[in-house]
């Protein structure tokens, strides 16, 4: 079939276009894998040359696990992407997070739908802004704050109690979905002064804003957390990400926009209450758009950070207790003994009573360990003149993280580091070795999680309880819940299906 010259220039123009392009490919592969700043840091040569490798990991909510695959072969520190760098070893959590002054975070990570105008306390760009915001929320999160929040804590685990009673006998009971329920219960009511009676409803609470619509805050919130660990791939791929974002569909995108138009609406009743009550914005609304308050605007995205950070973390890391516990039998029956040995009656158990209990402590840092709440990668910047991490000279402007879930799993850190041995934080000989610093599950700096004593009282508490009250047995179904997790900045949910039987006491 003949072309005309015309239709052979065309194809003549593409062809070269095509072969210039992928020139440019080559060269530039070539480039970072021999020319590059990184090109000295061990790491697969593909993940070296692209971000696909990365993004395709991503997408599958199976990175935190690669990333931990590729640690174990290139050692402690290795090139991920063609300008990021991943640490599992201790140094590098003060040389990235808790540097006198600080990283800047990576833009690039994440994609927020309608970015923030004004940034909250968790993308404040600058420390004073930064110190500012968690002075005022600082105040709701004292020890002294602690002991007066403990009625409505408790209020909501004596419920959650009262529920399990009530399903006992009914068949297997989702502990999970119970566990969320009562964490977002308990995080609704000391951010906003009211609950969303999960517990009282025995359901999801549909918010007024959402009474004709399907979708359930409490899945909401996942869904939320997902759109922007997958939005954030495409910020790697520019110009596609503009492309890209413009071609999502408006479900996709709406989820962001949904979820802070209902804490918005929850914010504002909370500041025009008159309630005196100690809570995380007690303070925060005497000093509300004061030159050292907070602006309405800046709290927004924080209190929205609030509600997930204090919700999906904390039921999940109960969950993944429940299941570690009740697959070491041995484990279980010596926490049995612990918590039922050291208290009377069930009133003894208070947030200041469950601190005594060293051995379920133990059991809650090793599930810390092995199932960390937040097991993605936080990245940060490297200055523009480079700076040292972990005794070596980093070029500027590389995204550098410690992924937790690799360097909890590291054989390099840990003696049989992907076992259940809470043992390993009471002193037993055969783990001297452990470098238990590497575990930094609230992370650290002037940056670090803001409610580590809340999450503690709250995880000791309601452990204690369920022990207390019930001897639980792990469903038959439930036998492979930890296997082939999926991870979208937290883990995706799964029903933990058990068996709930009532203590009987003499």
């Amino acid at each position: 079939m003949a072309f005309s010259l015309a239709e052979q220039g065309v194809i003549f123009i593409v062809g070269a276009g095509l072969c210039c392009f992928l020139f440019y490919l080559t060269l530039r592969a070539f480039y970072r894998i021999t020319l590059h700043p990184l090109a000295s840091y061990p790491g697969p040569t593909l993940w070296s040359i692209s971000d696909l490798p990365s993004a395709y990991q991503t997408f599958q909510g199976t990175l935190p696990f690669k990333i931990s695959s590729l640690h174990a072969k290139y050692g402690p520190v290795v090139r991920i992407g063609p300008n990021n760098l991943t640490y599992i070893v201790e140094e590098a959590w003060t040389d990235i997070y808790a540097r006198k002054v600080e990283l800047r975070k990576d833009p690039s990570q994440f994609v927020i739908v309608g970015e923030e105008k004004v940034s909250g306390l968790l993308t404040a760009p600058d420390e004073e802004a930064h110190s500012r915001m968690r002075r005022n929320l600082a105040h709701g999160f004292s020890e002294k704050a602690l002991r007066g929040q403990e009625y409505i804590i408790r209020g909501y685990v004596d419920l959650l109690m009262q529920r399990l009673h009530e399903n006992c006998g009914k068949g297997t009971v989702d502990i999970a979905k119970w566990l969320n329920f009562a964490s977002f219960d308990i995080i609704g009511d000391l951010t906003f002064g009211e609950s969303f009676n999960c517990l009282e409803t025995s359901n999801m609470h549909k918010p007024r804003e959402m009474l004709m619509k399907k979708q359930f805050w409490v899945q909401l919130i996942f869904d939320n957390l997902k759109s922007i660990s997958l939005l954030g791939l495409m910020k790697k791929f520019p110009p596609l990400d503009k492309i890209l974002l413009s071609l999502l569909p408006q479900n996709a995108m709406g989820k962001q926009q949904e979820h802070l138009a209902l804490t918005e609406a929850k914010m504002m009743r909370r500041l025009k209450s008159q309630e005196s009550r100690l809570d995380f914005l007690s303070e925060v609304q005497n000093q509300i758009n004061k030159p050292s308050g907070m602006s309405k605007a800046e709290l927004l995205p924080t209190v929205n950070l609030l509600i997930v950070a204090g919700s999906e973390t904390t039921a999940n890391l109960l969950s993944a207790t429940s299941y570690f516990i009740l697959t070491n039998p041995s484990c279980l029956s010596n926490l049995q003994a612990e918590v039922r040995n050291a208290f009377k009656t069930e009133e003894e158990i208070n947030i200041v009573s469950v601190n005594s209990l060293s051995y379920m402590l133990a059991i809650l840092n090793e599930v810390l360990r092995l199932y960390p709440p937040s097991p993605t990668s936080f990245n940060r910047l490297t200055p523009l003149g480079g700076c040292q991490i972990a005794g070596k000279f980093v070029p500027g402007n590389t995204s550098v993280a410690v992924n937790q879930w690799a360097a909890n799993h590291s054989a390099t850190n840990f003696v049989r580091a992907d076992e259940f041995i809470p043992e390993r934080w009471m002193g037993a000989d055969e783990f001297a070795v452990d470098n238990r610093r590497a575990v930094q599950p609230f992370s650290v700096g002037r940056r670090g999680c803001i409610g580590r004593n809340l999450a503690y009282a709250e995880m000791r508490l309601i452990l204690a309880r369920l022990v207390w009250n019930f001897d639980v047995e792990l469903a038959e179904e439930s036998r492979d819940w930890m296997k082939n997790p999926r991870v979208f900045l937290v883990y995706e949910k799964r029903p933990l299906l058990v068996h709930l039987k009532p203590v009987i006491r003499g």
